[in-house]
């Protein structure tokens, strides 16, 4: 028999808020995480739009969410997610060698930063390549940086890294951002930023002994250059993190799990919330939307003693 009404894999923003109400309506709950709360909030000191209420600081948020979470009543396990697996009466969670098992399973696991993919990327990992301008900024403070992409968390992060960088340059490969109005002014407006337009990022240059020095790039008409960079730090999408699910859970080409209009997966039982679903829209008030959908779904088919 289940152990509980719902075990739901990961805390990011989405799993802490179907966690706290799950547990606030008298279901038995368990959330499991590998690595720390929050997710991709937690290297976010500004958070822009945030719900109703909550503070826009990513540490903050996420800090007064696992306390609610644990006010709730909620299990947190910390321990790798092994594998999945449907059950009589339900699914089970082995989590480094720890067998949970809940009625109702909600996949809440989120996305992960994808990678540029270029020769020098793996090498200077953690000396010169980066994902968090609130975190690495100040190891680069007065020296040239990169960012790399056109959308929201491109522009929002280059006004947070120009604080630390000497210069920051963005590079993108289309002709014009996709981040909204608001941040794009707020790169224009700032002296230290400049946008370089059509070009990709070929490779990450630099040495053993120095460390990253240099971005490679190349022109629509191919031209080779050389944009001396102490950092680089790439938001060039997500790439959902759902290689833990077993093949029976449907899928999209980007690895998205395929839910229907009521976040239902392929599988009787199985949720997915957040940015590892298809058709998520990306901002808090969303995953915020997704935690109260679900709860309230699974509430329709869970007695509550």
């Amino acid at each position: 028999m289940p152990t509980y009404d719902a075990i739901i894999i990961g805390q990011g923003y989405a799993g802490l808020k179907a966690a706290k109400k799950a547990g606030e309506q008298g279901l038995k709950v368990a959330t499991v995480e590998a690595m720390f709360p929050g997710g991709l909030i937690m290297s976010i000191n500004e958070l822009h739009p945030v719900p109703q209420g909550e503070p826009p600081c990513g540490p903050e948020l996420t800090g007064n969410l696992a306390m609610d979470v644990m006010d709730s009543g909620a299990q947190n396990v910390s321990a790798q997610v092994g594998t999945v697996r449907a059950v009589d009466g339900g699914w089970e969670v082995q989590a480094d060698g720890e067998a949970l098992v809940g009625r109702h399973l909600i996949i809440a696991s989120g996305a992960r930063l994808r990678k540029l993919g270029v020769p020098g990327e793996a090498d200077y990992e953690g000396r010169g390549v980066s994902s968090c301008a609130d975190c690495d900024g100040p190891l680069i403070h007065g020296k040239p940086a990169v960012i790399v992409g056109g959308g929201d968390a491109a522009f929002q992060e280059a006004v947070a890294l120009a604080a630390y960088a000497g210069h920051v340059t963005i590079l993108m490969r289309g002709e014009s951002p996709r981040a909204r109005a608001e941040f794009v002014e707020a790169v224009v407006a700032h002296p230290a930023i400049e946008v370089i337009s059509c070009v990709r990022v070929s490779e990450i240059v630099g040495s053993p002994s120095e460390g990253m020095t240099a971005v490679r790039t190349v022109d629509g008409q191919g031209s080779v250059s050389d944009l001396p960079s102490s950092a680089i730090f790439a938001f060039v999408g997500l790439e959902p993190v759902a290689d833990f699910l077993p093949p029976d859970f449907a899928r999209d080409d980007q690895g998205a799990v395929i839910v229907t209009d009521g976040l239902r997966t392929s599988q009787p039982g199985a949720w997915a919330i957040g940015a590892v679903r298809t058709g998520f829209g990306g901002a808090l008030v969303d995953a915020d939307a997704d935690a109260h959908a679900v709860v309230a779904a699974i509430l329709s088919d869970v007695p509550v003693a």
